[in-house]
């Protein structure tokens, strides 16, 4: 393991243990009056400073750039990327499936990424040509060819966000359902990334997601030998549309995406 991936590991453990514990709290929170915003702010804010901590002492060099704070260290090296709580409706429900995320940059490119489940302790990690592991066993995607028995994830078109694109997301669905496919709809596009990397998912979708929502589970997805792409089959992911697939099952799902959401 690098010794970057090394201190990450120990900075999001560190965090999965204070977002756990607030979210076994999380009822009596919002019984002395406070929204389920503001709970959020709250652990995730309060997640960030933990992990900060960890790599300030680790990394002083480097940038840390966090999802709720901003910029929280300038360096001259690399630059940390930090999402703490990935999933905020499924968190503010009491329910597991948020993640964290993190990445480093080094002029601009991703070299370590890491998600981590705090619920499962499910860790996915990946360094630069050195491959993709979960929980310290290396890691591949799936072999799917065709659609037949296979499980993708996607998300539920319930969001502001998303509700343009509720047609088209049923009706690829609908496609791929009657080829013998099963689903998982999932509040959380990195643990859905993440799944792709390790097998467990077949693909999986992403609809006009933030590049911190995607950056650390891709490079993940990269090195365990995933494809991806934008639903034009574009290597640009501006949109935030992405395909991420086993080599030969991406080449079956491009043109339904392309056909239904591009």
């Amino acid at each position: 393991m690098q010794p970057r991936i090394n201190i990450a590991m120990k900075a999001a453990r560190a965090a999965a243990e204070y977002i756990v514990h607030s979210q076994e709290k999380l009822l009596f929170d919002k019984e002395q009056g406070q929204s389920a915003e503001q709970v959020y702010q709250t652990v995730c804010s309060g997640a960030e400073r933990s992990i900060v901590y960890h790599l300030e002492k680790a990394y002083p060099g480097d940038t840390i750039t966090t999802r709720l704070q901003g910029t929280v260290q300038n360096g001259n090296e690399g630059e940390w990327i930090v999402d703490a709580i990935q999933g905020q409706h499924l968190f503010s429900r009491g329910l597991t499936g948020n993640v964290i995320t993190m990445s480093y940059l080094v002029a601009g490119k991703v070299e370590h990424a890491l998600v981590l489940n705090p619920h499962t302790k499910d860790e996915f990690y990946a360094s630069k040509g050195r491959g993709a592991y979960l929980n310290n066993s290396r890691i591949r995607s799936s072999s799917a060819r065709t659609l037949e028995n296979v499980t993708v994830g996607a998300q539920f078109p319930g969001t502001d966000r998303l509700m343009p694109s509720m047609s088209g997301q049923f009706a690829v669905l609908t496609d791929i359902a009657r080829q013998g496919a099963r689903a998982v709809m999932q509040d959380s596009p990195a643990l859905l990334l993440a799944n792709v990397a390790a097998g467990r998912l077949d693909a999986a979708w992403g609809i006009q997601l933030q590049e911190w929502e995607m950056q650390a589970p891709l490079f993940i997805a990269k090195e365990a030998g995933c494809l991806f792409a934008g639903f034009d089959g574009s290597p640009s992911l501006e949109k935030g549309n992405v395909l991420c697939a086993s080599p030969r099952l991406f080449k079956v799902l491009l043109p339904m995406l392309n056909k239904h959401l591009g």
